[in-house]
């Protein structure tokens, strides 16, 4: 199967070097700003929160990196991977805070760059870090970046009732659990929860089981394209049979990362039309949220709780359709003419307000200019501490709008802010939408 990933030194007229010579090094990618009024900016970049923003971090040093990655040897600049610029690579989260803020035709395509430059670390065979290895070899070995065995992966399920085997029965909806939940027993809830959730509303829905795989969001996000092919193409497979086979013409996901991947990332797949022809990739709080529209049910337990939401990098800014003048018929060959933006924002907030007795305050980041949970792109993995570390800064945020819980919608940011909160030796606790929903039904 072809898959049409953008390499760094790909040549051709509008590549990405034509994007990240762009950059002008302005510095507007190290803070989230809205124009109001009053006009407000905080910073937006953890990395550059860390560890300063001398020349190296936010967009504007992965620029200037990926010009020396591909400068002409004819310059004298030859490039070489040395510690520190694997160590500059692999510490951006790659939460496109940053993609977010900028103003240049760079804007679109700064996260390709990025993991552009993770694929050729690990394709020369550098990278990823020694730390994430282990992911590697777990995916290739266990189809999960967990380590654990594919018998396990079903354990969650022991016991539930309401939920098809999706193998050998019908039903219109795939509920795709992910592997935190079957893996991570703190956010095991998450889909204990969702399946309560679904029982309660009244879902046809199945599940893959023991037969569920990865998403491939974890290597893909470390530049281990050929594991991430390996195992998008048996989903992809897995996917069009299902809709073939047992009626399936609805995906839903509560993990943030599975849904950026199964929605943007297969969707470079020259056979995706072909095989998701008559699905729908949609995340659990949007599937919740229109069948509440649709009057389907409604929250009557009162909830007397002030909380506040996170909102995730992977379903909110991540998730967006770029309009690019690629012929330069109205400006200029590749210039960035705007935006259309479909990440999931406003659905889990009307959720949450819909909740008899909920106080409902925002943090002062939020939505697209929302403060990542610092566990993404393998930073959890190599970088423990200081992922937990990051986390306790949002979890600072949250405390300051008097919240009794934080929501949120996907597993990695649940995970990450709790150990957040004791870095703190807070007691504010972060707990998913369904979980508030499953008590309010």
């Amino acid at each position: 199967m072809e898959w049409n990933f953008r390499n760094v030194d790909d040549e051709g007229e509008l590549n990405l070097k034509h994007f990240f010579w762009r950059c002008t090094a302005c510095g507007t990618c190290r803070s989230g700003y809205t124009y109001g009024p009053p006009p407000t900016f905080r910073k937006i970049c953890p990395q550059g929160e860390k560890f300063g923003y001398e020349g190296f971090f936010a967009s504007k040093g992965k620029a200037a990196l990926a010009r020396w990655m591909t400068s002409d040897p004819v310059l004298k600049n030859e490039f070489e991977w040395t510690p520190e610029y694997l160590k500059t690579l692999y510490t951006c989260i790659g939460c496109a805070g940053c993609q977010n803020q900028c103003l240049i035709d760079f804007k679109p395509h700064i996260i390709d760059t990025i993991e552009a430059m993770r694929a050729k670390a690990v394709n020369d065979g550098v990278g990823p870090l020694k730390e994430h290895h282990i992911l590697i070899t777990s995916m290739k070995n266990n189809d999960n970046p967990y380590t654990g065995p594919r018998s396990v992966r079903a354990k969650w399920m022991k016991g539930l009732e309401g939920i098809k085997d999706i193998n050998s029965e019908s039903a219109p909806v795939l509920y795709f659990a992910g592997c935190t939940p079957a893996y991570n027993a703190p956010v095991k809830n998450l889909a204990l929860k969702t399946v309560s959730v679904f029982n309660k509303i009244g879902i046809d829905y199945g599940s893959l089981g023991k037969k569920e795989l990865c998403c491939g969001s974890t290597v893909l996000r470390l530049g281990a394209r050929d594991e991430f092919k390996r195992i998008a193409e048996k989903n992809l497979e897995t996917f069009k049979y299902l809709h073939d086979e047992r009626g399936v013409d609805t995906i839903v996901s509560s993990c943030a990362g599975c849904y950026r991947s199964l929605l943007e990332d297969y969707s470079l797949s020259e056979g995706y039309k072909d095989y998701m022809d008559g699905i729908k990739v949609i995340h659990t709080a949007d599937f919740l949220y229109d069948l509440y529209k649709k009057g389907e049910f409604e929250p009557k337990n009162e909830i007397k709780m002030k909380v506040t939401y996170h909102d995730p990098c992977h379903l909110g800014r991540h998730v967006k359709e770029w309009i690019i003048d690629w012929d330069g018929k109205e400006q200029w060959k590749g210039s960035y003419m705007g935006v259309e933006d479909h990440g999931t924002f406003e659905s889990p907030r009307e959720l949450i307000k819909a909740i008899p007795g909920i106080q409902f305050e925002e943090m002062r980041r939020n939505q697209n200019n929302s403060y990542c949970c610092g566990s993404g792109g393998g930073v959890k993995t190599a970088f423990p501490d200081w992922a937990a570390e990051n986390a306790a800064l949002r979890v600072e945020e949250a405390e300051q709008t008097g919240a009794e819980k934080i929501i949120t919608c996907c597993p990695f940011c649940h995970a990450n802010l709790n150990d957040g909160a004791k870095v703190r030796n807070s007691t504010l606790r972060t707990i998913d939408l369904v979980e508030l929903l499953d008590e309010a039904l």
